[in-house]
C-alpha cells in the first residue's frame, strides 16, 4: 500500500550550505507526519458474469509516521546517513477495515556533483532499505528490496532559492502471507521556491507531481496506477544556534484526494 511519503524528503534547509552536512559534523533529523487520502480500488469481478465492466470501491487511508535520521559529513561534498522509519496505517472501505505497522531501516548518501556558479548546483542522492516490513504481512522482513535515487538542482537569487527535485523509487517483488506482492515503483517531481523573510524565517512553496505504478498481489490488481499533483506550503524557523524547525503541508490538487502535514526538527551537534 503506497503512502506517498517520498516527496517529504525533498525539503530544502534554511541555508543552501546545509544541503550537505559539514565535514566531520553529525546532524540529527527527526520528523512526524500525518496523511489522509482516498483512492479507488478495483472490486474483483466474477468471471462467470456476462458483463466484465470494472467496478471500484473507495478506500480511505490514514498514515502516521515518525522518522529519525543521522547524517555525517565525510567530505565537503559527500555525506552518508542512516534512517529509521515507523509508520502506522489504518484503512477503511466498504466491507473491509484494518490497520498495520510498517518499519524501515535505510542507508543513504548525498553527493554535491557541482557547486553553484554560473550554472545551478547539482546534488545527487541514493539509498537502499536494508531492512523493511510490509503492511500486508507485518511479521515478514525484507532486505534490499527497495532502492531510490534522486537529484536536486538549485539556484540562489537572494532572497530566493529556486530548486527542482526529482526522484525514483524501485520496489522489488516480495513474498507475503498467502502470495507474492509486487509494489508499484514511484516517481516524483517537485519544483519549489524558498523565500527568506529574514535570517531566522523562511517561507516555502511549490508543487509536486507523483506517479505510482499499479500494485499487484499474485498478479491480481491490488491498487490501481496513481498519478496526481499537490500544492506544497511550508515554514522554516531557526529555533536556536543548533536547531531548525519546519512545518510543511501538502494538499492534493488532482488524482487522489489527499492531505499531509509534516513537522520536522534538525539538530546540529
Amino acid at each position: 500500500m503506497a503512502t506517498g511519503a517520498l516527496t517529504a524528503s525533498a525539503q530544502l534547509p534554511l541555508s543552501i550550505e546545509e544541503l550537505l552536512v559539514s565535514e566531520r559534523t553529525l546532524q540529527l533529523q527527526s520528523a512526524v507526519s500525518y496523511s489522509n487520502s482516498q483512492t479507488l480500488v478495483p472490486i474483483p469481478v466474477n468471471p462467470g458474469l456476462s458483463s466484465a465492466a470494472p467496478a471500484f470501491n473507495r478506500r480511505q487511508t490514514r498514515v502516521t509516521s515518525t522518522t529519525s535520521r543521522l547524517r555525517y559529513g565525510v567530505r565537503p561534498d559527500l555525506e552518508i546517513n542512516v534512517s529509521a522509519v515507523h509508520a502506522r496505517a489504518e484503512w477503511r472501505q466498504p466491507g473491509l477495515a484494518g490497520g498495520a505497522d510498517q518499519y524501515r531501516l535505510a542507508l543513504g548518501a548525498s553527493w554535491l556533483v557541482s557547486a553553484e556558479n554560473r550554472t545551478p548546483a547539482v546534488l545527487l542522492t541514493a539509498g537502499v532499505d536494508v531492512l523493511e516490513s510490509s503492511w500486508l504481512d507485518p511479521d515478514a522482513k525484507y532486505h534490499g528490496k527497495t532502492g531510490r535515487v534522486g537529484a536536486t538542482l538549485y539556484r540562489s537569487i537572494d532572497p530566493l532559492v529556486l530548486s527542482l527535485a526529482a526522484g525514483y523509487e524501485v520496489r522489488g517483488a516480495r513474498d507475503i502471507a498467502g502470495g507474492r506482492l509486487q509494489p508499484g515503483n514511484l516517481f516524483f517531481l517537485q519544483p519549489q521556491v524558498n523565500f527568506a523573510v529574514n535570517y531566522r524565517v523562511t517561507l516555502t512553496g511549490g508543487v509536486s507531481v507523483q506517479i505510482r505504478e499499479r500494485e499487484k498481489v499474485n498478479d491480481a490488481t491490488f491498487s490501481l496506477r496513481e498519478h496526481g499533483t499537490a500544492l506544497n506550503l511550508g515554514l522554516g524557523v531557526l529555533a536556536g544556534e543548533h536547531s531548525t524547525v519546519f512545518v510543511d503541508t501538502r494538499i492534493g490538487t488532482s488524482g487522489d484526494e489527499s492531505a499531509q502535514l509534516v513537522l520536522e526538527w534538525l539538530y546540529r551537534f
